[in-house]
């Protein structure tokens, strides 16, 4: 029997991905998306990678640890292997098998093996790029997506100093105030008018509490759109992005504003 991982995309159908991932992780719902990597050639592996449809409910507890299954040659090696996942991505399930790795690695050693550190750094890709794909193509499941994981991803650009920044600023969606839904950056851009200098932000629960504000006046005689910050982890993120495609970041509320001319 060729274990479902290695197997041709071709070969492998969606139903049975998905009957796979219940099995194997215990969920009794599909999930939002998999991922099917097959690479030969310098290094070799296959990943099988899934999304859950909802977060298990101690995702942040430190009792869940984060990681992939680790096989090598089809051999079972670990069952939680961190070094193939960054801790944005902790939500991903998935496997690993590596004909590149020794059947008795240890986890000193994961740590420090150079084919492991490719593999991660090529896994990390391939899930962007599904997501990127899910934005473009399927704008509904990519906005359920992001009410229940999207916190991760901004956490991603929070930490390490914005390292991940520039991989993952593209796959943020925040409540536009003019137009009552999730944006991208690039859609506030495009619906910006041409006197506009600046990507106008407010934190706060909802709408109604960002149009309480008195700089709103101001902002609607203007003709220009709020992105909505909710979330904690908002405003730490702006301000290690500071600014996308060459508009700088404004909150409303500053006394720099700058709106009379």
């Amino acid at each position: 029997m060729i274990p479902v991982w290695k197997k041709n995309k071709s070969e492998v159908t969606e139903e049975e991905l998905n009957e796979f991932y219940k099995s194997k992780f215990m969920d009794y719902q599909d999930p939002i998306t998999s991922i099917h990597v097959n690479v030969e050639g310098m290094l070799t592996y296959n990943a099988l990678l899934f999304i859950p449809k909802k977060p298990i409910y101690d995702m942040y507890s430190d009792r869940n640890e984060r990681g992939l299954q680790l096989y090598t040659k089809g051999v079972f090696i670990l069952d939680k292997c961190k070094d193939l996942i960054p801790e944005y991505l902790r939500f991903v399930k998935g496997l690993v098998d590596s004909a590149d790795l020794p059947l008795n690695i240890s986890r000193e050693m994961l740590q420090e093996d150079k084919a492991v550190k490719k593999i991660a750094t090529n896994v990390e890709k391939k899930i962007l790029a599904e997501l990127s794909r899910m934005l473009r193509n399927d704008r509904n499941k990519y906005e359920e997506f992001f009410k229940d994981y999207g916190i991760n991803l901004k956490y991603g650009i929070y930490e390490d100093f914005g390292a991940k920044k520039d991989s993952l600023k593209d796959l943020i969606i925040l409540t536009s105030l003019n137009q009552d839904k999730k944006i991208t950056f690039s859609e506030y851009l495009d619906s910006m008018p041409d006197a506009q200098k600046a990507i106008y932000y407010a934190a706060g629960k909802d709408k109604e509490s960002i149009l309480d504000l008195p700089q709103m006046d101001l902002i609607k005689e203007k003709g220009y759109d709020v992105l909505i910050l909710s979330d904690d982890v908002d405003e730490f993120m702006i301000q290690v992005l500071k600014e996308y495609e060459g508009k700088t970041f404004k909150s409303i509320t500053n006394e720099d504003l700058d709106l009379i001319s």
